[in-house]
């Protein structure tokens, strides 16, 4: 582990934005867990079983614990070795976390497309590319910062930050493929029978639309950040950038949830009614 001086300012004012955009993503993501509680309740955990159900689970929670276990290694203070470990572990939940963002979102496209194999293979190649990507960037040397200041103060080298960018593209490059597939399917399905009452469809416009739009933003920021951060603040978007993409896409598939509900009750069907996972007929 290579041990570098810094300027006890520049240390102290980078270290305060890298810890203070963790706590903005992490009070985003604990907050919205409080208000959509009842929705979680209602839609996952009092319906029964389904593997739609249990991916929500495992996608969500794994974020949320995931972010409060890397709470310890923002705020506290720990001895080199063990800031080291921390620091690799901070990666790997990283690439964790983002190939379930990945993954999720995968499955919401390829359920409006049938599970076209075309649509299947471009974005298992997409997601296959984001994942390499992201192994290769985590690999490098960690390096220390000599200081007397509280705390892990392990940084990011400049080559091993374009490395992360270059993975964080390739999220970015998925991002707007979804997109792009999910506005193409509205379009396609809105010409063919028109977005009749009781249609999920308009939803995943609506909220897909926004929430997606909402993740490529905030992943655009945090490329930006790694090229143009110094050792320090590279990377500081990381975790909030995360964060909200599980808080966008959480609310987007409790959304589902909640009209699939709401048009079951009435009678409501169509004749590809998008459930959470996978298309099915009424019969």
């Amino acid at each position: 582990m290579t041990v570098i001086s810094l300027d006890i300012d520049t240390l102290s004012h980078d270290q305060r934005l890298r810890r203070s955009a963790f706590l903005a993503g992490l009070v985003v993501l604990t907050y919205d867990h409080l208000l959509t509680l009842g929705s979680e309740v209602t839609h996952i955990w009092s319906a029964k079983v389904k593997r739609s159900a249990a991916w929500f689970l495992l996608f969500r929670y794994t974020a949320l614990l995931s972010n409060l276990t890397m709470t310890a290694f923002f705020l506290g203070d720990f001895s080199p070795e063990s800031c080291k470990t921390l620091s690799s572990a901070e990666n790997y939940l990283l690439v964790i976390q983002e190939f379930f963002v990945g993954c999720t979102l995968s499955i919401r496209v390829c359920a409006m497309y049938g599970f076209n194999r075309r649509v299947f293979a471009a974005l298992a190649i997409a997601a296959l590319t984001t994942v390499s990507l992201g192994a290769w960037a985590i690999v490098g040397p960690t390096i220390s910062i000599d200081t007397d200041l509280p705390g892990c103060h392990v940084t990011t080298p400049r080559q091993q930050a374009i490395r992360v960018a270059a993975a964080w593209e390739a999220q970015l490059v998925c991002d707007i493929l979804i997109l792009g597939l999910t506005l193409r399917r509205a379009y396609t399905y809105h010409r063919t029978v028109g977005l009749r009452s009781g249609s999920l469809l308009p939803i995943m416009v609506r909220d897909g639309a926004v929430y997606f739009g909402m993740i490529c933003l905030v992943n655009l920021a945090n490329i930006v950040m790694l090229y143009a951060g110094d050792i320090i603040t590279a990377g500081s978007l990381a975790w909030f950038a995360s964060a909200i993409s599980v808080t966008m896409i959480s609310r987007l598939m409790l959304n589902l949830h909640d009209a699939a509900r709401g048009s079951s009750r009435n009678g409501v069907f169509t004749d590809h009614e998008m459930e959470p996972i996978r298309f099915h007929r009424p019969t």
